[in-house]
């Protein structure tokens, strides 16, 4: 329901966040009071047709001639990557039509590589009465991967100490920037805000933790269903993050794939039941042995991200890892990585810090696994304009 005039004039406000990711949309909406109170009261997910988007990027491209074929015949072609999604949303918005007065968030896969969004922490110094913006952008574009002319850059101070400054820098892709906005455009659909999952998962976790676990430095990791990135929090704000291309949901259904012989389904099954035992012809204990094969790939892909940030000149030592995302949920993973680096893991779990009108969830409430599943959307909608 709408919120009417007076409820807006006392400050009142309905902020959605929309995580666009390669398997699913997830879609949460927060309603903020006037005393900046948040309660979810909206959420939903729609998956996403396989192969739609890659590495971050929409597959494919808007047609004016629908789903007809360019010859005018009436027998219908077949769709592509772009339509599709388009369905998915649509879909997804058909469930929950979206209010006018209601602020949108949405987010961009944060993928490595090409059609990425790059993020960094780069030292600069600023002379007195030197141009601030110009030395940081300049810097910036003097280093790679931010000299590709095709990039738009945008940073955030992170601290000064005289003539020392300490930025963080966020790149992406002209290109990539422009199919996501002309892809909500189409759907009718005006964003507040652009962001990266990523950063909706740090949010989300900004929100929702005590001033002194804040204050500690954590690793947030987001495993996701084709790419992994790991952002770093220290001194109560964003440090650094790393994006990876070889660790994802996809590596672990790939391995249990190969030893186990079952398909991607049965797979999810195991993620979303926590439940060794549904693999027929396989003991648990197979089971177990097949997923720690995988773990040791991610686990490779961890540690670069941790030593990472442990040259950076001003990091700390790390005291725990909060894994997000849907790889929150492979049985024993958050074990692995505890047992693995020495550090504290759990999951990031933020829905469980967060008030929820009962009708969201239903009265036994959000599993683990969608709470972290959820988290970006919720970490979005958190925001207020």
């Amino acid at each position: 329901m709408a919120l009417g005039l007076i409820a807006k004039i006392r400050g009142e406000r309905e902020t959605i966040g929309l995580d666009v990711g390669h398997y699913s949309i997830k879609y949460v909406k927060v309603y903020h009071n006037h005393r900046g109170d948040k309660v979810v009261v909206d959420a939903d997910l729609e998956r996403v047709p396989e192969g739609a988007i890659v590495n971050g990027e929409i597959q494919g491209a808007p047609s004016d001639n629908g789903d007809m074929p360019l010859d005018g015949s009436e027998a219908p072609k077949e769709k592509d990557s772009y339509t599709l999604l388009s369905e998915a949303l649509t879909k997804l918005l058909l469930r929950h039509p979206i209010d006018d007065s209601c602020d949108i968030v949405a987010c961009v896969n944060c993928g490595a590589g090409a059609g990425g969004v790059l993020v960094d922490r780069l030292s600069v110094k600023i002379p007195k009465g030197g141009n601030e913006d110009a030395i940081i952008l300049q810097t910036a574009q003097s280093r790679p991967p931010f000299d590709d002319q095709d990039n738009v850059i945008d940073y955030e101070i992170a601290s000064r100490d005289n003539e020392d400054v300490k930025v963080n820098v966020v790149a992406a892709k002209n290109a990539l920037l422009d199919s996501w906005a002309q892809f909500f455009k189409v759907k009718g659909i005006k964003l507040s805000a652009m962001d990266v999952d990523i950063f909706g998962l740090v949010n989300a976790y900004m929100a929702t933790a005590t001033e002194e676990d804040k204050n500690e430095p954590v690793a947030i990791l987001n495993v996701g269903d084709k790419k992994m990135s790991i952002a770093f929090i220290q001194d109560g704000q964003f440090h650094s993050m790393r994006a990876m291309t070889g660790g994802s949901l996809d590596l672990v259904i790939a391995k249990l794939g190969t030893h186990l012989r079952i398909d991607a389904d049965k797979c999810r099954e195991i993620f979303e039941k926590g439940d060794l035992g549904v693999v027929d012809g396989f003991s648990e204990v197979e089971v177990e042995a097949a997923l720690k094969l995988a773990y040791e790939d991610l686990m490779g892909q961890i540690e670069f991200g941790i030593r990472y940030f442990s040259t950076a000149e001003d990091s700390k030592q790390l005291n725990k890892i909060l894994i997000g995302g849907g790889g929150a949920a492979i049985p024993g993973l958050k074990d692995y990585i505890a047992e693995s680096t020495g550090i504290e893991t759990d999951t990031i779990n933020p829905f469980q810090y967060v008030a929820c009108d009962s009708r969201v969830f239903g009265e036994g409430g959000l599993s683990i696994a969608l709470s972290n599943i959820y988290a970006p959307a919720l970490g979005l909608a958190m925001r207020k304009f």
